[in-house]
């Protein structure tokens, strides 16, 4: 196997997309322009079967490795063409094996990186010595009947959806411009703990979405906008990218009606499945399991060289 960095983004989204949909499109990882490293995985010097991607940054002098910020994984894909467990384990734990060393020869200060849940496999980095952390998401099957989805909301969450309609909140979809949704989820940002990638964040809204990637979902009451759900989907699979509304406006229920209404239009739109797009704040992942979703683990690998990874230890000690 041979792993190389990759100069043409056509290139790399040709093989990404297909396998990964709308994170792996040449459109999402445009909004990262030069910040991005493609690595392609390849089973001699043409033939292209794999690949996966990260940004390198640099604070105090040091250099990290993390993923792209509002991306939920490294995008690591690969195609086995053998119908033997045996020779797809043995392939994938290669495969696995050839990241690891890749990813340990950039030699980062820290090292931060989420793979796709379909990737189980990563023992290579347990022996390696690198952590191998359980995430989770929530995903929503929407070959249901949308009764039966909104059947399994807790009945908490039902009833904050009927007090909201009941004070006539409305939703719209994509009333706001591209340059509003901007503002307004920069400014819903900046009251939360949450970092803020201004650029990338920017871009997503004004180089990336269109009506064939993403959607606006806007909550109002009397002309006045009180919320805004924001979700990127290809054709599989709808992610709940952002949501924020007007605290202000002491209506409850608006941001649980926002997610009903972006699930129905993932539904509409064909998509097989909602995506939460990563549950792992206490009061965030309690607020999704209230739509009655089912629980997907991922994984996260984290190094750091001894001084930064014995500081991590008393600010991250769940995850060093």
């Amino acid at each position: 196997m041979i792993l190389k960095t990759i100069d043409s983004l056509e290139e790399f989204c040709a093989a990404s997309e297909p396998a990964i949909g709308v994170f792996g499109s040449r459109k999402w990882l445009q909004v990262y322009g030069t910040k991005l490293t493609l690595v392609g995985i390849y089973k001699d010097e043409h033939q292209l079967i794999g690949g996966f991607y990260f940004m390198h940054t640099k604070k105090f002098g040091l250099t990290f490795l993390k993923l792209p910020p509002y991306t939920p994984h490294c995008g690591l894909f690969f195609v086995s063409q053998s119908s033997n467990q045996s020779s797809i384990n043995n392939f994938s734990k290669e495969i696995v094996s050839d990241v690891c060393n890749y990813i340990s020869s950039q030699k980062s200060a820290l090292t931060v990186l989420a793979f796709p849940s379909n990737i189980i496999d990563l023992q290579p980095f347990i022996w390696e010595k690198y952590k191998v952390i359980p995430n989770y998401t929530y995903r929503i099957n929407l070959s249901k009947t949308i009764e039966d989805i909104k059947s399994n909301f807790d009945s908490k969450n039902r009833n904050v959806i009927s007090k909201a309609l009941k004070e006539q909140v409305s939703v719209e979809e994509n009333t706001l411009s591209k340059t509003d949704l901007f503002s307004f989820f920069n400014n819903s940002l900046s009251t939360t703990d949450a970092n803020i990638y201004t650029e990338e964040l920017k871009n997503i809204f004004i180089e990336f979405s269109d009506a064939s990637n993403s959607f606006s979902l806007e909550a109002k009451k009397e002309n006045t906008l009180i919320g805004v759900v924001f979700c990127v989907f290809d054709k599989n699979v709808c992610y709940y990218l952002l949501g924020g509304v007007n605290k202000a406006s002491g209506i409850q229920g608006v941001n649980n009606l926002l997610v009903q209404k972006s699930i129905e239009k993932a539904k509409d739109l064909g998509c097989i499945t909602f995506d939460f797009e990563g549950s792992m704040l206490k009061g965030v992942e309690k607020f999704f399991r209230g739509f009655g979703p089912e629980l997907v683990p991922y994984y996260t690998v984290n190094k750091g060289k001894l001084p930064v990874e014995l500081l991590l230890k008393f600010k991250k000690r769940e995850l060093f």
